[in-house]
C-alpha cells in the first residue's frame, strides 16, 4: 500500500519533497529587459508625490496641493498663537492647545466634546492629581488643616513645603527598651566553655560522681531504727 507508513528510524527517512521533480526556472537577465517601454511609462507618467496624492484623496474640494502645504505648514509651526493663525483659517481655535475646532456635523456643543475627547487637546491639560489619601477624621490633620496644611496640595509640611508629605508608619515594639536608647547587637548567650580533660581526670570525676551517688541513696533511703539496733548511728 501506498498509504503505508514508513517506520524506519528518523536518520534514514528521506527528507520531505525528496525525488519529486521540479521544473527549472529560466531567468532573464537585467539586459534582456524591455527598457525602452518602461522609459516611456516613467515619461508618460506624473511626478506626483505620495504626500500630494494622499492631499487629493482627502481634499476634494479641488484646492491645489500647494495651498494645502502652505496652511498645514503655517498651523503646524512652532510658536504660534492663535490670534496669529486666525487669520489664515476660520472658524474659532481652542484656548488651550491653540487647534482650530473643526464643526463635524452641526455646530453645537457636540462639536466640542469631539475636541475634547482628541489626543492633541488632552495632552495640552494639566494632569489632576487624585485626592490624599489621608483620613479626615485624624486629629492630627485637623491640628494642621487648622495652621493652612492643605493635603490634596501635594506639599509637605513647613514654610517652604519640603517637610514630610505622609504620617510616619508606626513599627511593633517588643522590648522593654526606651525610646531613643541604643542598644548593642543582639548577642546570643555563650555556653560554658568545654574543658578536655586526660583519662586520669574523667577516672577520677567518675569516682567522685560514684561516691555521691552512694551517700545520696544512703541520706535517703535508710531507717534510723535499724540503725539504732545495729549499732551504726
Amino acid at each position: 500500500m501506498s498509504d503505508k507508513e514508513d517506520c524506519s528510524p528518523w536518520e534514514q527517512q528521506r527528507t520531505f519533497g525528496a525525488g519529486v521533480k521540479r521544473r527549472r526556472i529560466d531567468f532573464v537577465a537585467a539586459a534582456a529587459a524591455p527598457t525602452q517601454a518602461i522609459q516611456l511609462a516613467r515619461r508618460t507618467t506624473p511626478s506626483i508625490s505620495p504626500g500630494d496624492r494622499y492631499l487629493n484623496i482627502v481634499f476634494k474640494n479641488g484646492a491645489s496641493t500647494e495651498d494645502h502645504d502652505s496652511t498645514s505648514t503655517e498651523v503646524f509651526k512652532p510658536g504660534r498663537s492663535a490670534t496669529q493663525l486666525q487669520p489664515d483659517l476660520k472658524g474659532p481655535f481652542c484656548e488651550i492647545c491653540n487647534l482650530p475646532i473643526d464643526a463635524i456635523g452641526d455646530p453645537t456643543s457636540t462639536v466640542s466634546t469631539n475636541h475634547e475627547s482628541t489626543i492633541a487637546h488632552m495632552v495640552c491639560l494639566t494632569h489632576s492629581h487624585p485626592p490624599s489619601h489621608l483620613d479626615r477624621s485624624r486629629q492630627g490633620l485637623k491640628y494642621l488643616s487648622s495652621y493652612g496644611w492643605d493635603p490634596d496640595s501635594r506639599q509637605g509640611l513647613g514654610a517652604t513645603g519640603k517637610g514630610v508629605r505622609a504620617p510616619i508608619k508606626a513599627k511593633v515594639k517588643n522590648d522593654t527598651v526606651g525610646l531613643g536608647a541604643k542598644t548593642k547587637g543582639n548577642k546570643k548567650p555563650q555556653g560554658a566553655k568545654v574543658e578536655r580533660m586526660d583519662a586520669k581526670q574523667v577516672r577520677k570525676m567518675d569516682m567522685e560522681d560514684r561516691r555521691k551517688r552512694e551517700r545520696l541513696r544512703e541520706m535517703f533511703y535508710r531507717n534510723d531504727d535499724v540503725e539504732k539496733y545495729l549499732g551504726g548511728g
